[in-house]
């Protein structure tokens, strides 16, 4: 699996992890989803990794990811950045997987979200 970031989502996750410890994980909530199989990926900030958690290839490093929820996704994927929206993106050519990508410290803490006003998470 690869993962390539645009220039316009590294520059925003760049800004919004300031000095945030971890590593970049693309976690799967399913925390009140209802079930392992009704969950949505999120960036997640860990400081420890599982024995489950895998790396596949970015162009900002290795990314974390949890073995099982891989099945998941298709082997090119991007995320980007909408503006607009003030939104991250996580897509690949034939999907959008989650157009609302959140940002979590290790905490389970939300470092992002969208519906934040844009003065409070500029950099």
């Amino acid at each position: 699996m690869n993962l390539t970031f645009t220039a316009m989502a590294i520059s925003r996750l760049s800004a919004l992890r300031g000095d945030h410890p971890g590593k970049l994980h693309l976690y799967y909530r399913t925390e009140g989803c209802g079930c392992e199989n009704s969950g949505i990926f999120t960036l997640k900030l860990v400081t420890e990794t599982t024995p489950e958690d895998i790396e596949f290839s970015s162009n900002l490093g290795p990314i974390l990811i949890a073995r099982w929820t891989a099945v998941f996704l298709e082997e090119e994927l991007k995320i980007d950045y909408d503006a607009t929206s003030n939104a991250l993106i996580l897509k690949s050519d034939g999907q959008f997987y989650n157009r609302n990508l959140l940002l979590m410290d290790a905490d389970n803490n939300y470092i992002y979200t969208p519906t934040k006003k844009r003065a409070e998470i500029s950099n």
